[in-house]
């Protein structure tokens, strides 16, 4: 009798005590969070310690992200607030399958809905009285009952109750051990009867929020079951990731058999409005349990619109001794092209602005066109793209010309923008272009744009292989673009002061003005 007492107590510190602000989400987990918006777990890389993270509004994606262990996941708009910190991303080796472990889950509006178990419901607010400013004399007790269980006897129901629980655990456990055998196929046949049976009951007791939890937890539970049942022997998974003017494609191979596979090559293909370097990458061996992730870096054009990415991956399978092809789901690309509104503003208040958004920068080496056409040029296409151009700062002299122009302007859902234009030189140019925006999807087709307009009026290849370089102010990281563009302009000679490569004939160099030997 004292063991049982004990084991009472004990259950009823764990019930009070249980932690339950974390919740675990499986790769592949679709969950509704409130009417018709979904959160998706589209690709947990336990190697890379990332996670991508999709806020979609029916079949519309509204945020699509890459967070690490530690990061907090933020959406908000007019109708729905989410927020969660990522705690943990691990991989189960018992089901074969990747998770994420999230916490301090902040959800609005919660709609939760207060329910009394005695059948009345509320009727809205015409039944509520408000006592604060009526008389304290006035107030009878005499029609309130106030006939309640005692704090004494509410302890002893409570023990009543969790006695009955621990004897109906007694019985459980000595069912379950002589069925210990089939244990695992009946896990397997009415674990989802069970998961499904449970939360219908308890279904309308709790707020829209709660549900949706819950329903992730019993389906990552059935699915890593059922995944681990239909093993199959590689598992390729692939996410897409705009940065800066490029478009990251990362596919990841996992070898997931019991033999090592050989050989592997993976192709992609991309429609002809994309430039990439190398379509094609190398492993040369995966271990049985071993994952690897190749990347490859696309550049767009000024096309705008949906495009699609495809590819195959082929390997030598050692299980079977023959090489085996698998087809990539296909990838679909949107290239944004924004509608801008001139929208007038200062130097002060554009150098702040851009200071917390995303930039991409180009530079060419010299150009067979005069510096002052080529500004003219440039600064009338960013103008005719509907921005507005702040007052440009020009000299100009007999040996050289600089011209620096900067512009701004708002998308039509309030998006910033802003671009800055350079050229140096005189009968040869030189051209640096710089463009920003608030997201890295909307600075891809703005960019590009911005290049393709300048290609159409000055007749010349200026930004076909020339290298690109990207900076994200917000994390204060810089990047320097894989994919390298022709150098135009061969000259091995360069400025004593500056540093700059010059043309055989040049006299003065066309960045600082400094006579050449």
């Amino acid at each position: 009798m004292l063991i049982l007492l004990c084991s009472i107590l004990v259950l009823s510190i764990g019930v009070t005590s249980a932690p339950n602000d974390q919740l675990i989400f499986a790769e592949g987990e679709i969950v509704e969070v409130q009417d018709g918006y979904y959160l998706s777990i589209i690709d947990v890389d336990t190697y890379g310690g990332t996670v991508r993270i999709v806020v979609s509004y029916y079949d519309a994606l509204i945020q699509d992200q890459y967070y690490s262990k530690g990061d907090y996941f933020s959406y908000s708009d007019d109708f729905l607030t989410l927020q969660f910190r990522i705690d943990d991303i691990y991989y189960d080796s018992f089901y074969n399958y990747d998770y994420i472990k999230i916490s301090d889950v902040y959800l609005y509006p919660d709609y939760t809905i207060s329910y009394d178990y005695t059948d009345v419901s509320t009727t809205g607010y015409q039944d509520y009285t408000d006592y604060s400013n009526s008389d304290p004399s006035s107030y009878d007790p005499s029609g309130y009952d106030y006939s309640g269980t005692s704090d004494e006897e509410a302890f002893n129901e409570m023990i009543g109750t969790l006695i009955v629980v621990f004897v109906a655990v007694l019985i459980l456990r000595k069912i379950s051990k002589k069925g210990k055998k089939n244990k695992k196929k009946k896990h397997s046949a009415n674990g989802i009867d069970q998961v499904s049976g449970s939360s219908g009951k308890s279904q309308d007791k709790m707020s829209d929020s709660q549900r949706a939890v819950d329903a992730v937890k019993s389906s990552a539970s059935v699915a890593s079951v059922s995944k681990s049942q239909q093993k199959k022997p590689v598992v390729v998974k692939s996410a897409v990731q705009y940065k800066g003017a490029n478009i990251i494609y990362k596919i990841k191979v996992e070898n997931t058999s019991d033999e090592p596979m050989g050989d592997i090559t993976i192709s992609l293909f991309v429609p002809e409005v994309f430039h990439i370097k190398d379509s094609r990458k190398n492993i040369s061996m995966l271990q049985p349990g071993e994952g690897k992730t190749a990347t490859f870096i696309i550049r767009p054009t000024g096309e705008c619109g949906e495009c699609i990415l495809s590819g195959n991956i082929r390997y030598y399978d050692y299980s079977i001794k023959k090489h085996v092809q698998v087809d990539l789901s296909n990838k679909m690309v949107n290239i944004v092209c924004p509608v801008l509104k001139v929208t007038e503003i200062d130097e002060n208040n554009w150098r702040l602005n851009v200071s917390s958004m995303i930039i991409a920068e180009e530079d060419t080496k010299d150009l067979e066109i005069p510096a002052e056409n080529l500004f003219d040029i440039a600064t009338r296409i960013l103008k005719d793209l509907n921005m507005y151009m702040i007052t440009p700062e020009v000299t100009s002299t007999q040996q050289l010309f600089t011209g620096v122009a900067r512009f701004y302007a708002q998308g039509v859902a309030g998006m910033k923008y802003a671009a800055y234009i350079e050229v140096v030189g005189k009968r040869k140019s030189r051209l640096i272009v710089k463009a920003w925006a608030e997201k890295e999807e909307a600075l891809t087709g703005f960019y590009h744009k911005i290049l393709e307009e300048i290609e159409k009026r000055t007749d010349i290849k200026l930004f076909v292989d020339d290298s690109v370089t990207q900076y994200n102010i917000n994390s204060t990281t810089i990047q320097d673009s894989v994919i390298q563009r022709s150098n135009i302009g061969t000259g091995k000679r360069r400025c004593p002061q500056c540093g700059r490569e010059a043309g055989d004939n040049e006299r003065f160099c066309l960045k600082c003005g400094q006579k050449l030997d």
